[in-house]
C-alpha cells in the first residue's frame, strides 16, 4: 500500500487481518491524540534499516497547523538517520487498535529540556486493525438505553437507543434516516448515555467514531456502529461495569 512500509511478517499480518485505512484527517487527528494521551510508546523504523527499532512518544498533535511532535528517538542513534531526512514507519498500539502509518520525515526539530525533539507532518492515511470485542452484549428492546451524539459538523445532535455494547463500542438504532448520511469513521465529539438509575448512579459521556452504517428506508430507520474514542478511567471503568451488569443478566437468562 503506498505510504507505507513494513517487513514480510507485518505484510502477513496486515493481509490476514480485517484492516482499514484512515484517510479523513479529523480522524487520523483523533487516533493520534490518543497515542498521546495515553503516552503509548511508538516503534519507529527508517527505511532500508528495517532490523533496528527505534521507540519514542507523541508530545503533541496539531490538526490546524497539520503536524505533529515526537519525543527524542532511543537509542539515541536515531537522532543522525532523523536529521538526514529519511523516511520512516511508526508503529503503536491504542487500546487494542494497531495503528501504522509511514512516509513520515522530520521537516523540523529543536530542544525540549535538553532532550531532541521532531516536528513531522500528520499523516495522509493511517491503517489500522481492530482487536475483537470479548463480549458483545445485546439489550433487549424493553433495556435499550438512549443515546446523544454530537458532532460540531453537524447542525443537530443524533438521538437514537443503543441495541449492543461491548467494552470498547456500541451500535445504535436511530428511529429514522441520518441525513446526512454517516461517513465511515466520522468522528463525534460527544456520545452520551445514562446508565441503568437501578444499577448504576452515573452518565458515559466520551468522543466516538462511527463505524458500518446501514439504511433501512422501508422501516425508516438507521443503523450504526461507533468506536468509543479515549474514554478516561472513570467512563471507561463505567463502561465495562455495564458490559458485566448485562453479561450476568444475560447468564441467569440462559441467554448465554
Amino acid at each position: 500500500m503506498p505510504g507505507i512500509e513494513a517487513s514480510s511478517t507485518s505484510a502477513k499480518m496486515v493481509s490476514s487481518d480485517k484492516k482499514h485505512i484512515i484517510t479523513r484527517q479529523a480522524s487520523i487527528f483523533a487516533i493520534l491524540r490518543s497515542l498521546q494521551k495515553h503516552r503509548s510508546p511508538l516503534s519507529i523504523t527508517f527505511r532500508g534499516h528495517g532490523n533496528q527499532v527505534y521507540t519514542s512518544i507523541l508530545l503533541k498533535v496539531d490538526l490546524k497547523e497539520g503536524y505533529f511532535l515526537l519525543d527524542e528517538l532511543a537509542p539515541v542513534s536515531g537522532h543522525k538517520r532523523a536529521m538526514s531526512a529519511s523516511p520512516f514507519v511508526i508503529t503503536a498500539n491504542d487500546r487494542g487498535v494497531q495503528v501504522v502509518f509511514g512516509g513520515n520525515k522530520v521537516i523540523g526539530a529543536g530542544k525540549n529540556d535538553g532532550a531532541a525533539i521532531y516536528k513531522v507532518a500528520l499523516p495522509d492515511q493511517l491503517l489500522y486493525k481492530q482487536r475483537r470485542d470479548a463480549f458483545r452484549a445485546h439489550m433487549a428492546i424493553a433495556d435499550r438505553v438512549d443515546v446523544k451524539l454530537v458532532s460540531y459538523e453537524r447542525q443537530k445532535p443524533l438521538i437514537g437507543q443503543i441495541r449492543d455494547i461491548s467494552s470498547t463500542g456500541c451500535k445504535v438504532e436511530f428511529p429514522y434516516l441520518v441525513n446526512p448520511a454517516f461517513e465511515e469513521l466520522e468522528v463525534f465529539d460527544e456520545i452520551s448515555f445514562d446508565l441503568p438509575e437501578s444499577e448504576f448512579e452515573s452518565t458515559v459521556l466520551c468522543a466516538a467514531e462511527a463505524r458500518h452504517a446501514v439504511y433501512d428506508e422501508k422501516k425508516q430507520s438507521t443503523e450504526c456502529g461507533f468506536r468509543f474514542i479515549s474514554p478516561d478511567g472513570r467512563n471507561q471503568r463505567e463502561i465495562d461495569r455495564f458490559v458485566s451488569y448485562l453479561q450476568r443478566a444475560a447468564k441467569r437468562l440462559g441467554v448465554i
